[in-house]
């Protein structure tokens, strides 16, 4: 079964990661988006989404990581 996935972090490094393992991993519509303040320019968070099987491995990485499901959270 197909779920999707949304999550955001801070974390450049793991966002890459699990970005590159989602797309290894087999995962459609792959996405890597980052936000800024609009006042200030400065960044606030990177929101990774996908779409895969829901025993991917790339689900599974991102219980690992510095994940979480809303941006208010981080």
């Amino acid at each position: 079964m197909k779920v999707s996935v949304d999550v955001y972090t801070k974390d450049v490094e793991a966002a890459l990661s699990a970005f590159k393992s989602a797309l290894e991993s087999g995962a459609i519509e792959v996405n890597l988006r980052s936000y800024e303040d609009y006042d200030t320019k400065e960044f606030e968070s990177l929101n990774l989404s996908f779409e895969a099987d829901n025993q991917s491995e790339a689900i599974t990485a991102l219980d690992a990581g510095p994940f979480v499901r809303n941006s208010s959270d981080l």
